[in-house]
């Protein structure tokens, strides 16, 4: 065959069509695409024409589309869980560091106290009775203890 058909001339086609109808106000032709050519536009959103001349396009997303934006909601869904536990691990390692330095200061100043020492910085001054001095000259100095969050008996 050289390209032309004569009317009245049959041919023989042998693959699956999908049969549309135009969807433009005042249209609604009917006529029918290779299942090959609606499932790439389904896939790429492209534009395609009805015989009339009327744009039309697939806008929701395929299924594959909705497959790969699940599949990247929970990747990124995972990858929050994973910063912030790893933001909590930073936070507990920092936590005893700051829990620890706190417990030499608190064992520092004891010992100061034992020696009878005003532990207070800039003080420093030797008592008999640290406990009389420091409640009168430094009522504001008070250290915490880190095992129980209570003020330190010093």
């Amino acid at each position: 065959m050289n390209g032309t058909i004569t009317v009245g001339e049959s041919q023989t086609y042998s693959a699956s069509l999908v049969v549309i109808e135009c969807g433009s106000t005042g249209c609604g032709v009917v006529f029918a695409l290779s299942d090959n050519y609606v499932a790439a536009r389904r896939r790429d959103h492209k534009t395609w024409y009805c015989p009339n001349g009327h744009a039309q396009h697939y806008p929701s997303e395929s299924d594959i589309e909705r497959a790969e934006r699940r599949r990247k909601e929970a990747l990124r869904h995972a990858n929050d869980g994973w910063a912030a536990w790893s933001a909590s691990q930073d936070q507990l390692r920092a936590s005893e560091r700051s829990k620890a330095a706190l417990k030499g200061h608190l064992t520092r100043a004891r010992n100061k106290v034992a020696a009878g020492n005003c532990p207070a910085p800039g003080c420093g001054q030797h008592f008999a009775n640290v406990r009389e001095h420091m409640k009168f000259k430094h009522p504001e100095f008070h250290l915490t203890d880190p095992e129980t969050g209570k003020a330190a008996d010093l």
